[in-house]
């Protein structure tokens, strides 16, 4: 019988640890659970509403480089149809890009002076500001933040050639005057009679280097001149083409 008591203390020692165990694994978890609902680190982590936009931020208004092509009138809404620098116009598009200016759209020039929409005329360069909202027909449409109207003189289109040259002779061709020219960056193909034909019109502007107007019988052959001819030229040899201004040179 003594044998028996004698485990009665051992049994009861290891209850009680199991007990206290047990207490212990119980305080760690609320410990936890209060560290992982604590009020105060939320509030420093949570994000601040702040009525600036930084750069990192994806809704930025996008910017493009481009030419005023057209402008149109959308339920009273002025509309620029743009042609930018960066894309090219789908064929059976009108444009790259519709750009809707509404009240709140900022116009202004290079120097930051205000304009308004009737300083934006077909074949004007922008600096345009849009979106970032845009719709994802063809063309897409857009409206514009911001249109800046740069200074820049940038061809819009194809534009007259210029060259400079000798007279190696006249020519009449359906009552139109034709130059023989001997272009100074070119050389006369071997069997060709010149570099190019220059076809003389009424339109035909005739100068000297002063700006002084000439005629056509000014142009003899030797007179060595700078014209502006094209932008339109044959492919045949020697090339044809239309000229514009011919300004006759004294050097």
């Amino acid at each position: 019988m003594r044998t028996k008591n004698a485990y009665i203390p051992l049994i009861i020692l290891i209850i009680l640890s199991t007990i206290t165990a047990g207490a212990m694994i119980m305080n760690d978890t609320d410990s936890s659970d209060k560290i992982m609902v604590d009020d105060e680190g939320l509030e420093a982590d949570a994000p601040t509403v702040d009525g600036d936009i930084s750069e990192s931020d994806p809704l930025q208004p996008i910017k493009t480089i481009a030419t005023v092509i057209g402008i149109d009138s959308w339920d009273g809404t002025k509309v620029l149809l743009l042609d930018q620098d960066e894309s090219d116009i789908g064929e059976g598009y009108p444009c790259d890009l519709y750009l809707m200016v509404g009240e709140e759209t900022t116009i202004s020039d290079s120097d930051g002076n205000e304009l308004s929409i009737d300083d934006l005329t077909e074949g004007t360069r922008v600096e345009a500001h849009y979106g970032p909202m845009t719709t994802r027909s063809l063309p897409p449409q857009s409206n514009a933040v911001s249109i800046v109207v740069l200074d820049e003189n940038v061809p819009t289109g194809p534009q007259p050639v210029k060259t400079t040259g000798i007279i190696l002779g006249t020519e009449v061709w359906s009552e139109n005057t034709v130059l023989l020219l001997d272009q100074d960056d070119s050389d006369i193909g071997e069997g060709y009679p010149c570099d190019i034909f220059l076809v003389t019109a009424q339109e035909t502007v005739i100068t000297d280097s002063n700006g002084n107007e000439l005629t056509i019988e000014d142009l003899t052959e030797g007179t060595r001149i700078e014209a502006y001819y094209g932008p339109m030229v044959t492919a045949s040899l020697p090339p044809q083409s239309g000229t514009l201004k011919i300004v006759v040179l004294t050097e």
